[in-house]
């Protein structure tokens, strides 16, 4: 299970926005210059992230909350996203180049036409799936610490 902390911004009608900031450990690690996680780190620069998710916990405004995904879902999800249109790329150009016996720019041709309809099918797939409560995160547990967000400081 993929986890996050956040804080409960808003409630309403069973559900609650809950805010993450983007974290990462890529300081520490040895690959982080070719990672997608240390890329996308950079790029949002620690910027807050909303989340819809169900408050199966009955959470109020403020309150600290652990979010999560499986992790099996998130690798299905990126194989869709990521694998699908390559693969209906490589496929339109074999068939293409094998089968109908035509010039090189067809061929390259049909392997844009290919990743385009493989991005078709994502889209379709995430339509049909867009309601499908597996893909989204869950409350795993509330906090037992108050959100340093609700916490004044006085000097």
């Amino acid at each position: 299970m993929l986890e996050e902390t956040g804080v409960v911004v808003a409630v309403e009608k069973g559900q609650a926005w809950v805010q993450t900031i983007r974290k990462s450990a890529c300081s520490s690690c040895e690959a982080k210059s070719g990672c997608g996680q240390g890329v996308l780190a950079r790029i949002s620069d620690g910027k807050a992230n909303q989340v819809l998710v169900s408050n199966t916990l009955n959470l109020k405004v403020g309150e600290d909350v652990l979010i999560g995904i499986p992790e099996d879902l998130l690798v299905k999800a990126s194989v869709m996203v990521y694998l699908l249109p390559l693969l209906m790329m490589i496929a339109a150009a074999s068939i293409a180049e094998k089968w109908l016996l035509i010039g090189d720019a067809w061929v390259a041709l049909a392997g844009v036409s290919g990743l385009a309809f493989g991005f078709v099918l994502v889209k379709l797939y995430s339509n049909v799936h867009k309601n499908d409560q597996r893909f989204c995160p869950k409350m795993i547990k509330a906090k037992g610490f108050q959100s340093i967000h609700s916490v004044e400081i006085t000097t």
